[in-house]
């Protein structure tokens, strides 16, 4: 286009009322080269970025490009790590820095982050994987083990552990273990991480975060007495080490909330035998008996019961936790038998040995 054609062009585009943007120059045929603290040295050449680039729109306002860069600037920002599909904005914004005559800060374009599932990137579109901080605050994950988990997302420390603090982060943070290669989401990683975090948390912290999930799942009433809260109490510490998340607090323990359906699968096997109708008529006789109805006398029932027919191991607790609590695996069995308190252990055990015995 001729200059007379440019100058038309402009007139006609008056005439019409349209607003006019600002256009950054481009140098012909430079290199902009820039030593990535993830990536090595990077260049564009000039002449491959697009043409002239807008830096503000008709309505004034500044674009991306040219807002960071004096953002940048003005804040005194030394260093700038961000995304890798921010590569290709990168020699614009060392154009902008040379035309200002300002020292442009050191960048490091770091791995993106896809689903381990499908191996796609990120996207808010993509409703399998929980992506705002927020959603994760109300599933009950404590903030340490979010920030340890984040922190391993493109970087890797020095050997196999991978549990620290972040003082201890701080003081072993090397950008040369930053990875080239897109980072995993991994919502069964962060789960495992967060647990770890949890087993070792202090009771109180474990308990306060559970009893709101409780109650947000309606197990425990909005404004509970002192002894529901005392019997919560027992009943998260008994899930404690299970728990990746404390919301899982409410399906855990959902045999304390309703009733089981009857016994079915591969626990209605388990007890189809000879010895299992004689161990819940002996811990039923007993049950009625105990006083108090606490996880020590259970355990000293059951040894009893051992005793007196012979009966061990695995014929001996799994009819037990079985016909209390419908389930095959759980926590410590006296503590599971105490929570679900005398009179539904003595209902679930009558009803199994009916089921049984038809």
């Amino acid at each position: 286009m001729t200059e007379a054609e440019k100058k038309q062009a402009i007139a006609d585009a008056k005439a019409k009322g349209l607003q006019p943007v600002i256009r950054f120059r481009v140098p012909k045929d430079r290199e902009y080269a820039w030593d990535d603290i993830v990536k090595g040295n990077v260049s564009f050449n000039s002449d491959t970025i697009g043409g002239d680039f807008v830096i503000a729109k008709r309505d004034g306002t500044p674009t991306y490009n040219f807002a960071v860069v004096v953002d940048d600037h003005l804040m005194k920002i030394s260093h700038v790590f961000r995304g890798d599909d921010h590569v290709a904005n990168t020699p614009k914004q060392l154009m902008i820095y040379e035309a200002f005559g300002w020292t442009a800060p050191k960048f490091g374009h770091m791995s993106l982050i896809i689903s381990a599932d499908t191996g796609k990137k990120l996207s808010k579109r993509d409703e399998s994987v929980l992506q705002f901080i927020e959603q994760y605050r109300n599933l009950g994950y404590l903030p340490d083990a979010m920030f340890n988990f984040i922190l391993l997302l493109g970087w890797s420390p020095v050997g196999e552990d991978e549990i620290f603090t972040k003082k201890q982060f701080i003081k072993m943070y090397d950008e040369k273990r930053l990875s080239k290669s897109p980072a995993k989401f991994d919502s069964k990683k962060l789960e495992w991480i967060n647990n770890q975090y949890v087993k070792e948390a202090d009771d109180s912290t474990v308990v306060d975060l559970a009893l709101r999930q409780l109650i947000k799942g309606g197990n425990i009433p909005e404004n509970p007495d002192t002894k529901t809260i005392e019997w919560a109490r027992q009943l998260i510490k008994l899930y404690k080490r299970e728990m990746s998340y404390m919301a899982q607090i409410n399906e855990m323990a959902s045999v304390f909330f309703q009733e089981p359906e009857e016994v079915s699968g591969d626990a209605l096997a388990e007890i189809s035998n000879e010895t299992a109708p004689v161990v819940l008529k002996e811990f039923l006789k007993r049950a009625q008996q105990l006083n108090p109805f606490d996880a020590a006398e259970v355990l000293h029932t059951i040894k009893a019961i051992q005793k007196d027919t012979g009966i061990k191991g695995r014929k001996l607790w799994m009819p037990i936790r079985i016909a209390v609590t419908h389930e095959m695996h759980g926590p410590e069995l006296p503590e599971s038998v105490e929570l679900v308190g005398r009179e539904k252990a003595i209902q679930h055990v009558k009803q199994t040995l009916n089921q049984i015995n038809k």
